[in-house]
């Protein structure tokens, strides 16, 4: 493809792009605000408290096989 076609052309797929990102909603389906209100953020979600962990049982210590005492 020759540059007088290939860069008049890239220069109106990037206006095109620019013109369309300033309509499109952003986020996941959200109405694009006005520029008069304030960008909401949503509450960070605690996180939940580590398990509790369970009291070790108090064993025999271990002795080796054919020892007696």
């Amino acid at each position: 493809m020759r540059d007088r076609v290939f860069f008049p052309l890239c220069a109106l797929l990037a206006l095109t792009m620019i013109a369309l990102a300033l309509i499109w909603p952003r986020g996941m389906g959200a109405a694009y605000p006005s520029f008069a209100d304030p960008l909401t953020v949503p509450a960070p979600v605690p996180a939940p408290p580590p398990p509790a962990k369970k009291a070790a049982k108090a064993t025999q210590p271990a002795t080796a096989p054919g020892t007696a005492e």
